[in-house]
């Protein structure tokens, strides 16, 4: 009696598991191998066990596979290395990884809170196409609570946050929009959002609950370079340029970035004629005007 009530009890909880949807959580890293720890053990702390972590090493020179050994007697934790390639890549190559319908991408300096799996097997993730959740950030110290907010027409109005950490998404989605752009080394998380946002009726769950800690130290970051944002604009700029003609303020917006990052690496000429691009669209930017009239009483 007693032990086929028990074997009742395995088969219902192992039906129960098989029910539970299994999350990925990729991180790419390179060269972090003293902050990688942290998030490493902010996936381990989960209070929830059905997930996966996936680490891809993007050419790391600081001995961070070594490093590693230790979490790799975990058969959650995966890791796998490739030439450096850039995060774009290595996101992608972490999804191609992955055994999870569900997709959360980690940077190697941020941390999850523990509940952050629970409350995503709670809200039954299958369901949604994207959940979004609050964000602590802490900039050179300074700590600040960040919330998914309603974006623009450009983005469809949708409410969402396309941070990395502070969103979860459904891998058929991903992969159905073409996953990251590998020629964006900055931005390349609000232009894959970008790219989810065309697609229709889209299910979104909101958190409203920080559940990640992103970490940002202005003066050692090297994604944010002018040669960075300048490659990734213009690449963006170009590869829809008929959504932002449809967008004049976005426009307005990209072309004064653009015009901005020309100016800080001293090419004035290319400078102003992303400022007058940005005045002429739609006459919206007044501050695209004053470094237009600036830049060419100075020449």
């Amino acid at each position: 009696m007693i032990f086929s009530i028990l074997k009742s009890l395995e088969v219902s909880r192992g039906k129960l598991k098989k029910n539970i949807l299994l999350i990925s959580i990729i991180i790419p890293t390179y060269n972090r191998k003293d902050s990688l720890s942290r998030s490493i053990k902010s996936v381990l702390d989960q209070t929830n066990e059905d997930w996966e972590l996936i680490i891809i090493d993007d050419g790391s020179r600081d001995g961070t596979g070594e490093g590693l050994e230790p979490y790799l007697v975990d058969e959650r934790v995966k890791y796998y290395y490739q030439p450096h390639q850039g995060v774009a890549v290595a996101r992608n190559f972490g999804v191609e990884k992955s055994k999870g319908s569900y997709i959360v991408f980690l940077d190697s300096d941020d941390t999850f809170y523990p509940e952050l799996i629970h409350f995503l097997q709670s809200c039954n993730i299958s369901k949604y196409d994207l959940v979004c959740w609050e964000v602590l950030k802490i900039i050179d110290g300074k700590e600040e609570l960040w919330k998914p907010r309603k974006l623009s027409r450009f983005y469809n109005n949708i409410q969402a946050s396309f941070l990395a950490g502070s969103v979860g998404y459904k891998k058929s989605l991903f992969l159905k929009v073409g996953g990251y752009d590998p020629a964006m080394d900055f931005g390349e998380n609000y232009e894959l959002g970008f790219r989810i946002s065309r697609e229709n009726k889209l299910k979104i769950k909101i958190i409203n609950k920080p559940l990640l800690k992103y970490n940002v130290d202005t003066g050692s970051r090297t994604s944010n370079s002018l040669d960075n944002r300048l490659k990734s604009g213009l690449h963006q700029y170009a590869k829809h340029k008929k959504e932002y003609e449809k967008h004049p303020k976005e426009k307005a917006q990209m072309a004064y970035i653009i015009g901005h990052v020309f100016e800080k690496k001293g090419e004035k000429d290319a400078a102003l004629k992303y400022y007058k691009e940005s005045w002429e669209s739609g006459k919206s930017k007044l501050k695209a005007l004053v470094k237009t009239i600036y830049l060419t009483i100075i020449k």
